[in-house]
């Protein structure tokens, strides 16, 4: 345990910046800071040798305990408030981004997992959600960090571009707040894109916004289990698949701790304090993922998925819209 410390201490001045940076632009997000700046340590220098155990930690286990307690952000009252028709259309919107973005993968002869990874992160809560379904795939440390850079690059232009052309179309506070919450990939960019318009349009955002969220619980069963299925194909000894549980022990955590949130009265001040050592131990986690990439390997990776990326940011910024205005949630 002692021998993970420098490391962790490293990890978490790295951390503290790059909230700090976040708690003076809420617009930037903190998570992908820490995939940069763990990244452009590793590159413009080195990654120091001391910090070699305590990155292994981080990597592992606290990401994936910071997995386990996005389970707070789950709220049923989200989806009560949206109603039936939202509920439906909030699946919708979020299965055709994923599977949209998935085809799109194939059309430009991209991995299969950067494009998941992408199409989580499009569909869901941007680098949260890569960060949460990243163990259940095969997806490589670069293209982790490209998927998250994408989408941190994707959202930051929604704050720019979303209410210039709600102008134009002349949306109402409600409808352009929907549309920020169903389009928008990262909560702190939603309320900033939000924000730009309205309070109400805030108030609408976010609720469309959780109600997301609570579609990453699933997301990730699925690919669980799909994970374990893949495995097992390519030949895994009855001893190695045993060792693979059919539902990983962070998921199950990630429900308990959802299931708790929305069946016990937890006081609003430790609810927000779970949330906020969720982001953090995701922030250590991705510090050590962005310590373990190169730009060589960024690089060979190709412009392919950012064309790819931006295409489909226009396709689900439209698709978001059509779904609000139909539906009028």
């Amino acid at each position: 345990m002692i021998k993970t410390l420098p490391g962790l201490g490293l990890i978490a001045a790295v951390v503290a910046v790059a909230f700090q940076i976040h708690n003076f632009q809420p617009a930037i997000s903190p998570l992908a800071l820490c995939v940069a700046f763990g990244f452009l340590i590793a590159n413009l220098g080195s990654w120091p040798s001391f910090a070699t155990e305590g990155t292994a930690l981080a990597g592992k286990k606290l990401m994936r305990i910071g997995v386990a307690l996005l389970g707070a952000q789950v709220s049923v009252i989200s989806l009560q408030a949206i109603g039936i028709k939202g509920v439906i259309t909030v699946i919708l919107v979020v299965s055709l981004t994923i599977f949209g973005i998935l085809a799109l993968s194939k059309l430009f002869k991209m991995s299969g997992d950067l494009g998941l990874l992408i199409g989580v992160g499009f569909g869901v809560c941007g680098a949260t959600a890569v960060a949460a379904i990243r163990p259940q795939t095969r997806a490589t440390q670069e293209e982790t960090s490209y998927a998250i850079a994408l989408i941190s690059l994707c959202g930051t232009l929604s704050i720019f571009v979303l209410p210039f052309l709600g102008h134009i179309m002349g949306l109402s506070d409600q409808t352009f707040g929907a549309w920020a919450g169903a389009a928008v990939h990262d909560v702190g960019q939603v309320i900033a894109t939000a924000s730009v318009w309205s309070d109400e349009a805030v108030k609408s955002a976010v609720v469309i916004k959780l109600a997301r969220v609570c579609l990453l619980a699933p997301i990730v069963l699925i690919l669980s289990i799909r994970h374990r299925r893949y495995l097992s194909a390519q030949g895994q000894s009855a001893a190695t698949s045993a060792k693979v549980p059919l539902i990983p022990f962070f998921v199950l955590g990630f429900i308990a701790v959802a299931i708790l949130q929305n069946t016990l009265d937890v006081p609003v001040r430790a609810h927000d304090d779970i949330v906020l050592t969720s982001k953090i131990l995701l922030g250590a986690g991705l510090v050590a993922l962005g310590s373990g990439v190169r730009w060589k390997a960024i690089r060979a990776i190709g412009p392919r998925p950012m064309l790819m990326g931006m295409i489909a940011w226009i396709i689900v910024g439209g698709l978001a819209l059509v779904a609000v205005r139909i539906t009028g949630i």
